[in-house]
């Protein structure tokens, strides 16, 4: 077997590989054999057909398999004659002329892990800014007045009665590209939290003041950069009547009131520090993701290597499909929400991309820092992972290794950062 190893970039590298008349005469001769046990022929017995007929009949059959089982027999052998360690699964760039009696050549694209150049002082003791954790009364008193608005009864207006912040307004609408109907923007009775900015600002400002039967058109003009394809780049303009009004009969916020919640309270005071309590808590966990992300930001800036596309690409699929996911649990889909995948990829490539520096650059420090998952708790997980998916304990440790130990080793590395870090309180 011959093995030459070209460069196209840093972390890309393409192997040729030239398998000898040997081995190629060898496997298609157990291949055509394994087909010929299994051939059924009119007029012959399985097993029993002639080989210059199965080789006939079962042409690309025998081709397709005898090369899928060259490279397969080769293909580890040529990267560790080349000296080159895989960051992803090789993938096959050129395929020769497979006929007996020949030598065979193929090529694969390699991405290996990047040269990362970093020295201790880029990595330990990074002074990062962190956010103070306390809460804002104001916000408190925000979220206990919302409990008004959400628990509160709603009266239908009466028909002079102007629309305010906070109404309800049941309005029909079509929107419209120039004279051309926008296809699926349009609804007969679409119900408005006037004031929320859940269906567009802009529109719920115009809405402000009018009253029931009202008409009036408000233009819109949307970002070239919108993932809707329908209205990305355009000026709608919105045809609106309003078909109905409602207000809510809003409650004092008392005891009285917050008992009627059913939700376990008995005072203000009480929900009060339920809700302090719950902002503390996603302020904090907030600002600790923050803080990584400043950490990590900040030791990118020291170092500059560069990532395989393959290797962002692989981010970028994982990044849309959990987005994919999120909207299918809410019964949602990209199609039905008109969302184009071009943009949505375009917006998300930077995001999959600092992902993957960041993973590489992690990986990185925890062979410098001798940072590693101790033995006992990857074999606790192989056995975990092999009853939960009811699996082999090679299939299981294949799952371990490929996609938990990655994940767990990376949490512990930028743990070790974080312990490492100087950080620096920012007052709000």
């Amino acid at each position: 077997m011959k093995v030459e190893l070209q460069d196209l970039s840093e972390v890309e590298k393409i192997l040729k590989i030239e398998v000898s008349q040997e081995k190629v005469d060898e496997i298609i001769q157990k291949v055509t054999d394994q087909v010929r046990k299994k051939a059924k022929v009119k007029g012959f017995r399985e097993g029993k057909v002639p080989i210059y007929l199965v080789k006939k009949l079962y042409r690309e059959e025998i081709e397709e398999k005898s090369i899928a089982k060259i490279i397969e027999d080769t293909l580890e052998k040529a990267i560790k004659e080349a000296k080159v360690e895989p960051l992803l699964r090789p993938k096959v760039e050129e395929l020769g002329e497979l006929e007996e009696g020949k030598s065979f050549n193929y090529s694969v694209l390699i991405e290996i892990r990047p040269e990362i150049n970093i020295k201790k002082e880029d990595y330990i003791g990074i002074e990062v800014e962190r956010e103070s954790d306390e809460i804002d009364e104001e916000e408190i008193d925000r979220i206990l007045n919302e409990f008004r608005y959400s628990f509160s009864a709603l009266k239908r207006a009466e028909k002079e009665e102007l629309i305010e912040d906070r109404s309800i307004a049941v309005i029909k609408f079509e929107a419209y590209d120039g004279e051309e109907l926008i296809p699926g923007h349009q609804a007969e009775a679409l119900f408005i939290d006037v004031g929320t900015g859940e269906f567009n600002e802009k529109i719920e400002k115009e809405l402000i003041g009018k009253k029931e039967g009202d008409r009036f058109s408000v233009e819109v003009e949307y970002p070239e950069d919108g993932l809707n394809p329908l209205l990305a780049g355009k000026k709608v303009r919105y045809q609106i009547e309003i078909k109905e009004i409602y207000k809510r009969e809003l409650k004092e916020l008392d005891d009285e009131f917050v008992k009627s919640l059913n939700m376990g309270f008995e005072t203000v005071d009480a929900l009060r520090e339920s809700v302090k309590k719950r902002l503390l808590e996603d302020k904090k966990r907030r600002n600790e993701d923050r803080f990584r992300e400043k950490l990590l930001e900040k030791i990118l800036e020291k170092v500059d290597f560069k990532v395989p596309t393959r290797y962002i690409e692989l981010k970028l699929y994982q990044l849309m499909d959990k987005i994919r996911e999120g909207l299918e649990r809410d019964g949602f889909s990209f199609d039905k929400l008109n969302i184009s995948m071009e943009k949505l990829r375009e917006r998300l490539y930077p995001i999959a991309e600092k992902q993957a520096k960041e993973e590489l650059l992690l990986e990185k420090i925890a062979e410098l820092e001798n940072i590693e998952i101790p033995q006992e708790e990857i074999d606790k997980t192989v056995e975990t992972i092999s009853k939960n998916l009811r699996v082999s304990l090679e299939q299981a440790r294949g799952i371990v290794y490929f996609n938990i130990l990655p994940k767990k080793l990376a949490e512990k590395t930028l743990q070790f950062l974080i312990n490492n870090a100087k950080p620096i309180t920012k007052e709000n």
